[in-house]
């Protein structure tokens, strides 16, 4: 018998910023495949951010959704062809800034999950990060493309002086610049009762991923953890835009 996935979604405006530039989409199983995520988030600081994060997450569903017709859930083929959507989500946001003056030096980040039979595939530009749950252990699918974690990964400060920084939202990589951009596309095998979370910086800057794990292991539901998972960084301060995509197997 094969595995199923269930999905939960909760997305928040958050306690500071007057609107929400996060945007989001959940695609249900279809033709043997599981399912997709997807989330990007806004730019903060740029003008239209939310126009941006809309722009990406409508293309790259309109596109799963011709891959998904057309193409059978082969794992090499799906990681290329994922590869490309994001390649050309950037060139449709970078576009799309060009459309009308208001628009100029509008971006966001990207990450796209796409489920096949024990198998994940994920696409990811900016700093939404996904985290799978898998034999009681936390493990960070995706590395931030920020300014603070290259200075971690230099060792020039540490893991928990990075959550402080003040560049810490200065990002390396993101949607909706001239240049050509490269995600980085991986491919993760999937078991019986893993689950999986994607979300935005509004959630990870506030919530610590001991608290992340703690939640994810005692949530019955995916929407109920999505729910819990918003609450809590609202409880923390909410100091951003919050969305939270889960994905139980």
């Amino acid at each position: 018998m094969q595995d199923t996935m269930t999905f939960g979604a909760a997305t928040h405006v958050g306690l500071v910023r007057p609107k929400n530039e996060d945007s989001h989409a959940v695609l249900q199983p279809s033709n043997g495949y599981h399912g997709a995520l997807v989330i990007a988030d806004g730019m903060g600081g740029h003008r239209r951010g939310e126009l941006a994060s809309r722009v990406a997450v409508d293309y790259v569903c309109q596109q799963l959704g011709c891959l998904i017709q057309d193409e059978p859930p082969q794992l090499d083929r799906i990681a290329e062809a994922l590869g490309r959507i994001i390649e050309k989500a950037n060139v449709k946001v970078y576009l799309s800034s060009l459309s009308e003056d208001k628009n100029q030096g509008m971006g966001t980040t990207l990450t796209v999950a796409v489920f096949l039979p024990g198998h994940l595939c994920l696409g990811h530009i900016g700093d939404c990060r996904a985290y799978l749950l898998h034999s009681g252990e936390l493990l960070q699918l995706t590395v931030d493309h920020t300014l603070v974690q290259e200075l971690v990964d230099a060792g020039e400060i540490s893991a928990d002086a990075s959550r402080q920084h003040p560049n810490r939202h200065v990002l390396t990589r993101a949607l909706g610049v001239p240049d050509y951009m490269q995600p980085d596309i991986s491919e993760h095998t999937l078991a019986a009762g893993d689950r999986l979370l994607l979300c935005s910086d509004g959630l990870h800057s506030l919530v610590d991923d001991d608290e992340i794990l703690s939640q994810m292991q005692q949530a019955p539901s995916p929407g109920q953890l999505a729910d819990s998972l918003v609450g809590l960084a609202l409880t923390l301060g909410g100091e951003d835009n919050i969305t939270v995509l889960t994905a139980f197997v």
